[in-house]
């Protein structure tokens, strides 16, 4: 039993320590962070919009469906330096598969994403984006966990004012 916990223990930690290298960002002064957990989003549903209006339909089935949602946000250089090698080593060894990039306005975007129930769905959207904002230099880092629909998360992204978010937009499922 105990070799059995070991090896358990050994295959999951790689998975384990690439979560916590983002959780430490929470608590950085020098980086902002947003953290919204699926009761947040399920509180989100509850409010009283016209449901029949298509478009408000498909942004509750688009937030009643996630999970979780964390941005972090640093201008500082070491922080940011940090976070790029966090993020290269998350992406190393972790299972997911590059969606797209994108180079423009100062800016350099990659998603990535580990697939979901069907082609139109994925389980996890992550984000990371180096460049500048407002003539700052920013990097940024936006997980998403959940069933996500690529066709609405782009709303989701620019109703929570992510930097970043306009270039999901262009994002076409497989």
């Amino acid at each position: 039993m105990k070799k059995l916990t070991f090896i358990l223990m050994a295959l999951l930690l790689p998975f384990l320590s690439n979560a916590q290298n983002f959780e430490k960002y929470e608590n950085m002064k020098e980086v902002d962070a947003v953290v919204i957990t699926s009761k947040m989003f399920k509180l989100l549903t509850k409010i009283d919009l016209k449901a029949d209006d298509p478009e408000t339909q498909a942004y509750i089935d688009l937030i009643e469906n996630l999970q979780e949602m964390r941005v972090f946000t640093s201008t500082k250089e070491s922080v940011r330096q940090q976070m790029a090698s966090d993020v290269a080593s998350y992406i190393r060894n972790g299972s997911l598969e590059e969606l797209m990039r994108v180079k423009e306005d100062g800016k350099t975007v990659k998603f990535y994403y580990k697939p979901g129930k069907n082609d139109d769905f994925v389980s996890q959207l992550f984000m990371f984006m180096e460049g500048e904002e407002k003539n700052k230099p920013v990097t940024v880092i936006l997980n998403i966990l959940g069933e996500i629909n690529l066709a609405q998360v782009s709303k989701l992204a620019n109703d929570f004012k992510i930097p970043g978010g306009e270039e999901l937009k262009n994002i076409e499922t497989k």
